[in-house]
């Protein structure tokens, strides 16, 4: 039990890392505050920890929309006092494209969500944060730190958030807010089910096994990530345990990222 009823905000909440996210945080003692778009999902996951004796709010806000997070934050207040803790998982892929090639709507989009929606959500709760000394985890990509072959506006965004991170961190310290940003390889997620959708299954086997046509490394652990070693990681960082870690990129990739 890392967490005495501390409140934390997690966007993207209702997803397959996110809801991870949050039955690992509830039962570790956080009272959880699930921020999602489906407001149905958002139910379900709530009702999920509550059934389970948790305590566990729902909101459905657009991470994109500073004011829907702001009234959001608010309920989160109003239910449970300030916020202690925040976690970013709010975020969307793109589908492949070379770079010269990819429609500028898409590419735009992938950074509103990843990007921006990742600055609004801090932003919101920035106040909150610095009157507990509380803590961020943002959700970047092992990706952050290398390129992937037709991927670039994912890349892009995910170097952002991670350098946007280290900005937090930085500009936060005075306060006693830590910020650090969680990097996972391939995480069996809805996100990987829609990559094999749209892109075909060999993309798994890209992805497992590595492919020089798309110059991709493989995974050395030889599986993919399961959406609670994620969780396990955020409620590490996010925990006294991590009192003295901020601004760093955490890479949870079964060793993708010491490959390049």
């Amino acid at each position: 039990m890392r967490f005495s009823s501390e409140p934390v905000l997690i966007t993207g909440g209702s997803g397959g890392m996110g809801a991870a996210m949050a039955r690992r945080l509830a039962s570790s003692g956080a009272r959880v505050v699930v921020c999602d778009l489906d407001q149905d999902a958002v139910q379900r996951v709530t009702g999920e920890l509550t059934d389970a004796g948790h305590e566990a709010l729902g909101v459905s806000a657009d991470t994109c929309d500073e004011q829907q997070m702001l009234a959001a934050v608010d309920q989160a207040e109003q239910a449970f006092g300030p916020l202690y803790g925040l976690v970013t998982a709010a975020g969307i892929r793109q589908p492949a494209a070379p770079f010269h090639q990819i429609d500028l709507d898409t590419w735009d989009r992938v950074h509103r969500v990843n990007v921006m929606g990742t600055l609004i959500a801090i932003r919101a709760c920035r106040p909150h944060l610095v009157r507990t000394h509380g803590a961020i985890v943002t959700v970047a990509s092992v990706t952050a730190n290398a390129a992937r072959m037709n991927q670039s506006a994912y890349c892009v965004s995910k170097a952002a958030v991670l350098h946007l991170t280290r900005q937090v961190a930085l500009e936060l310290a005075a306060d006693g807010v830590r910020a650090n940003a969680l990097c996972p390889g391939v995480t069996r997620t809805p996100m990987i089910e829609e990559a094999v959708r749209t892109d075909g299954p060999q993309v798994l086997e890209d992805k497992l096994r590595g492919s020089l046509e798309a110059f991709r490394p493989g995974i050395p652990l030889g599986r993919l990530s399961e959406p609670e070693e994620q969780a396990a990681t955020a409620e590490f960082l996010l925990s006294p345990d991590a009192s003295f870690i901020t601004g760093a990129a955490i890479y949870v990739d079964g060793g993708v990222s010491m490959l390049g």
